[in-house]
């Protein structure tokens, strides 16, 4: 069983709010010192620039693509629907997806999505997306994005 269906399992049926499933998916993955080229990871993060982005994610699951000292970037599986994530976790991901991460404004550690898992962890409500206005985040529902 994937971790979905554990977490889904766990619900037993039941609504659950986003921050419960977030909550399991974050007690369920484990730990990596860093963001690796190639492999998929989810964090807490608080966007520097969020007054000038139209939204963002607070707890982006990442492709990563590359990385340097300051900073490293790849595809936020988040940026698309729950059913089309799988897509995201490549090179190849749409270009909605690409985005550039502070490591300085990760504020969590960052939690290793392994391969055998991207088929349907996006199905996990895990994305908070918000837009900051006068210093203040607002959430934006998931059901307005998509």
């Amino acid at each position: 069983m994937s971790l979905f269906e554990d977490i889904r399992d766990l619900a037993g049926g039941k609504a659950q709010a986003s921050s419960w499933w977030r909550n399991q998916l974050f007690f369920g993955l484990q730990g990596v010192d860093g963001p690796l080229t190639g492999a998929a990871a989810t964090f807490n993060y608080r966007a520097e620039f969020g007054e000038q982005m139209e939204k963002w994610d607070k707890y982006p699951m990442v492709y990563v693509w590359g990385e340097d000292s300051t900073h490293f970037w790849g595809s936020n599986v988040h940026y698309l629907p729950p059913a089309a994530r799988r897509a995201g976790f490549s090179i190849e991901a749409p270009p909605q997806t690409i985005h550039k991460y502070l490591r300085r404004n990760v504020l969590s550690p960052l939690l290793s999505v392994p391969e055998s898992e991207w088929d349907d962890i996006g199905l996990i409500p895990s994305e908070q997306f918000v837009v900051t206005i006068n210093g203040r985040d607002i959430p934006i529902p998931t059901r307005v994005i998509f």
